[in-house]
């Protein structure tokens, strides 16, 4: 005889009071956890500029729609973020060092980080505090920020890519984090320090290490960083990813290099820094028009 078969599950159907009481209480407990993230940083805020700084709290109602839409977009954030971006992450990771060979890995690991950075919303803000320099105060700063900034950008992305490599390549092979922050900081410190004395650099080192913050945003961070642990589930001898972490120092300091790479190769085109009147003389126009994209532009 054969067997009987089961009949088929049937399908729970829920109305939809019911379907809000179960999803209510989680979400509430969401945006709770939001609102205390804010809450203080908010309130300090609206007690510094009223007493203080004495200036009437304008548009109150518009501020708190503001807050609240940050509240409810932070939610959706972290909520996508825990059940889509890290979980994918870390399955690549895992699956990356079983199914391909060393050299594939590192090429996904760069295009990974560096299409991951192109992506990130503080890159957009590159391109629109460069409206804010002026050409005669800053021209190599002026120049990287208006008219090469698609080439920051792109050195910006080159920085996390090879970054993303080498942390890689340093989870495979075992390597230790100490040789990398060795090699790369101390100089980095040093040229900061140089460029105390020359006016067009300082400008330069302000907007490279400013570029290295801009990495570690909401795109970047949980992508390399689930990538890490990943792969360090696999290659790990105890099967943890204890030693998956340190990938985002490696994508904080390398954009600093090739920012300040890109920096230089210009430097020779931009004038020194000066005053409106001596940066718009004729003797100068030469050298001036070549921080603009046009004479339209400069004359604007």
């Amino acid at each position: 005889m054969g067997g009987v078969r089961e009949p088929a599950a049937s399908r729970v159907r829920l109305s939809p009071a019911q379907v809000l009481g179960i999803l209510a209480p989680y979400a509430r407990k969401r945006l709770l956890e939001q609102v205390r993230a804010v809450w203080l940083i908010v309130l300090y805020l609206i007690a510094f500029q009223t007493l203080l700084l004495d200036i009437p709290l304008s548009g109150a109602s518009l501020i708190a729609l503001g807050v609240a839409m940050v509240i409810v977009g932070l939610t959706f954030f972290m909520e996508g973020l825990l059940l889509g971006r890290m979980p994918l992450g870390e399955t690549i990771g895992i699956r990356l060092p079983q199914k391909s060979k060393l050299p594939a890995i590192l090429l996904f690991a760069f295009v990974l980080g560096a299409g991951a950075t192109l992506a990130e919303p503080a890159i957009g803000v590159l391109k629109v505090a460069g409206s804010s320099v002026k050409a005669w105060e800053a021209p190599l700063l002026f120049l990287l920020l208006n008219k090469h900034a698609d080439a920051l950008v792109y050195a910006v992305g080159i920085g996390v890519g090879v970054a993303v490599v080498f942390g890689m390549l340093r989870f495979l092979k075992g390597w230790s984090l100490k040789p990398f922050i060795f090699a790369l900081v101390p100089p980095l410190l040093a040229m900061s320090i140089w460029a105390a004395f020359e006016p067009n650099i300082v400008f330069l080192t302000g907007l490279a290490w400013d570029c290295g913050a801009v990495t570690t945003g909401p795109v970047t961070v949980p992508l390399v960083l689930a990538l890490g642990i990943g792969v360090c589930r696999v290659v790990a001898r105890d099967g943890q990813a204890s030693g998956g972490f340190g990938v985002v120092t490696l994508a904080s300091v390398f954009p600093i290099v090739f920012v300040l790479a890109l920096g230089l190769r210009f430097v020779g085109t931009a004038p020194k820094p000066m005053g409106e009147a001596d940066f718009l003389a004729a003797g100068n126009r030469d050298r001036a028009a070549a921080l603009f994209e046009s004479e339209a532009q400069m004359a604007g």
